[in-house]
């Protein structure tokens, strides 16, 4: 007579809290390879529970390097493009570093009109040709190599400008005709909207005539489409974001230096949220003083605060702001950065343990003329021991029309739940 006997429990019958307690610790490659254990698996990790869960989970971990480094070859003058993960960023070489292969190409043949704009649990934002169409846009994890690309956006020059007009009709416009030619400028912005764990693209179109005034829109990566920002026009209307490649995100809102008149005197917001711009006040050094000072944001990896940058002539000023209120008293300075003799420094990044990511541009130091490059350098600045320490790894390309990048980095699955409809690279 045979014996019934119940059939030993598998890992796949684990409970839905055992199988997160096992799962979220393991590295995001690793994960990926549990998705083929079985359906449940793969239906748990890639559910918006599980991704939502991993990435608060490791919200903490030190975040690695990420460099995007884009400009001329010094031995072949040729473009070149390559994308570097350094995963301990406190001891950057080239032993641990991980190159990351690009899947996008720019319609052109020179990869800096592909621009970096964002990058944020894991995503990173890239746009063709920004600041002049800005229509193709794509966002991608890297590390899953899987990517969206965003549909054409809403605000064209069909709507805002006449451009396409005049070169849809293959004749040579007049010189009164070319008068009427209503260029736009793009300002583009990437954040998280923690209320909906969602992520959303901002697009703000500034025309260069008085008409028609500017405009915004948004893209959610859940709602799948591009709408209009109400009562956007009120604020951006005084509150113009010159042409500088300066983004970030801060807690919950996206920042653009911004100007009024021929002055950089104030930072535009985006309340991701809320969907909702707002001004922020520059401390008094650089609120309408005098000529416009060149300036550029970014979060510190030090204390998570806006963060202002700038260049005098003698120096790199550091300023971080207290607080999210507008009133100009609460910016302090973070540091300040003395000019290395026979040299340009150009600040990539702020880091942890007060350290300043320099890129060092060396001159001739008879005639003061740039050299080609070969020398360029990246180094940390530590703003206690104000040391310079070099790092042995080559320069950004930063001279080279600004399509080089530099973010801090944290590996997720963001981009793995169905609803988001992203493609394998």
């Amino acid at each position: 007579m045979k014996k019934n006997h119940l059939a030993a429990p598998g890992l796949e019958d684990l409970p839905r809290e055992i199988l997160f307690q096992i799962l979220v610790p393991l590295p995001v490659v690793s994960i990926l390879r549990c998705t083929a254990v079985c359906k449940d698996w793969n239906s748990l990790i890639r559910s918006s529970d599980f991704v939502s869960h991993h990435r608060r989970s490791n919200a903490s971990n030190r975040p690695s390097l990420l460099l995007r480094r884009c400009g001329e070859a010094p031995d072949s003058g040729e473009i070149e493009e390559e994308f570097t993960l350094y995963p301990d960023p406190g001891r950057l070489s080239s032993s641990s570093s991980i190159e990351i292969s690009s899947p996008f190409r720019a319609n052109s043949d020179d990869p800096r009109r592909l621009r970096v704009f964002g990058s944020l649990h894991g995503l990173i934002c890239l746009c063709d040709n920004y600041k002049i169409y800005a229509y193709i846009i794509y966002v991608w994890n890297p590390l899953l190599q899987r990517f969206i690309e965003l549909p054409r956006p809403t605000l064209t020059y069909r709507n805002m400008g006449n451009r396409l007009y005049l070169e849809s009709t293959g004749e040579r416009p007049r010189r009164r005709d070319l008068e009427n030619v209503n260029y736009l400028f793009v300002v583009l912005g990437f954040g998280y909207d923690s209320r909906r764990d969602d992520y959303k693209v901002v697009r703000i179109v500034y025309p260069q005539s008085a008409k028609p005034p500017p405009r915004a829109e948004v893209y959610t990566l859940k709602e799948r489409c591009w709408r209009g920002i109400d009562y956007a026009e009120r604020v951006l209307k005084s509150c113009d974001v010159p042409e500088i490649w300066s983004q970030c995100f801060v807690d919950g809102t996206i920042y653009w230096p911004a100007k009024v008149g021929s002055k950089l005197n104030y930072i535009l917001a985006f309340h991701v949220s809320d969907e909702r711009f707002s001004r922020i006040e520059l401390p008094k050094e650089l609120a309408g003083a005098g000529e416009p000072k060149r300036i550029s944001i970014s979060e510190t990896k030090v204390t998570g605060l806006l963060t202002v940058m700038y260049r005098t002539a003698s120096s790199y000023e550091i300023l971080v702001k207290k607080g999210l209120g507008s009133a100009e008293d609460s910016w302090v300075r973070f540091c300040s950065i003395a000019r290395v003799r026979y040299s340009r420094q150009v600040v990539v990044g702020l880091w942890r343990d007060e350290k300043v990511l320099l890129e060092l541009i060396w001159e001739d130091g008879l005639t003061g003329s740039l050299e080609l490059g070969e020398d360029d350098e990246l180094c940390f600045y530590d703003c206690k021991t104000h040391e310079i320490e070099r790092l042995g790894l080559p320069g950004m390309g930063l001279r080279n029309r600004g399509a080089a990048y530099a973010a801090d980095y944290t590996a997720s699955l963001v981009l793995l739940e169905p609803e988001f409809g992203a493609v394998p690279c």
